[in-house]
């Protein structure tokens, strides 16, 4: 009896292990299935993002450098570099701002991305760097070759939500998409640069983009990529 038991064991887990190779492989990584690999965490929903149908970027899970200013001050500084002190002089930051480059896996179009974040102490300190960070963009003093050559084609820093700024912004050889919010304790902010040497492909939801912006875990993008 023992004997039939067994053997009938034995037949059972081998047409489990039948039935689970006949399953598609898509499906095994299905999150339904209970032995679906978790997906790797990420400082902010990627999916969300501009050219993420394409792009397919990959979770960002740190940043890979500290710079001295927010991207979108950076690039609209000439020679790239911003002036001393903070983002007006009623604040002061209580961080370096945490940069990281955002790597696709698919197709970008041209465009290269980042996600930057500075951290302030407490929520009206992040907004009055926000409104400062607004300001200097709408002046922005872009960087190409030559003096004369500057040219700011600012569109649009939101009037309508004092959370967030939106810009497009024009260099001599470079367009500029800039999305920026303030929350509880920080600004936090993506940059997407395109060469102007073609023809341009940029979509996205504007709200998908500032909703992921503003529940980016800033903690997580704080520690170094190992």
């Amino acid at each position: 009896m023992n004997s039939f038991r067994n053997v009938l064991r034995t037949y059972v887990a081998a047409l489990a292990v039948a039935a689970f190779a006949a399953v598609p492989a898509a499906a095994h990584a299905d999150s339904g299935w209970p032995w679906a690999p978790t997906p790797a965490y990420s400082v902010i929903d990627t999916a969300a993002l501009p050219l993420s149908s394409t792009a397919e970027w990959s979770p960002v899970t740190g940043h890979d450098t500290t710079i001295g200013a927010l991207e979108g001050v950076v690039r609209c500084s000439v020679d790239r570099q911003p002036p001393a002190g903070d983002l007006g002089s009623r604040v002061q930051a209580t961080s370096p701002t945490y940069f990281a480059w955002l790597n696709p896996t698919g197709d970008a179009a041209g465009w290269e991305g980042s996600i930057a974040a500075t951290t302030y102490p407490g929520v009206d300190a992040a907004s009055h760097a926000l409104a400062a960070y607004r300001r200097y963009l709408d002046a922005c003093k872009t960087a190409p070759e030559r003096a004369d050559q500057f040219r700011n084609a600012a569109i649009g820093t939101s009037v309508l939500d004092p959370t967030q700024a939106h810009a497009l912004i024009e260099t001599t050889d470079t367009w500029m998409e800039v999305f920026a919010v303030a929350t509880n304790d920080a600004v936090v902010e993506l940059v997407f640069n395109h060469p102007k040497d073609g023809p341009l492909n940029f979509d996205y939801n504007p709200a998908a983009v500032f909703d992921a912006l503003k529940i980016a875990d800033i903690g997580a993008l704080a520690q170094p990529i190992a």
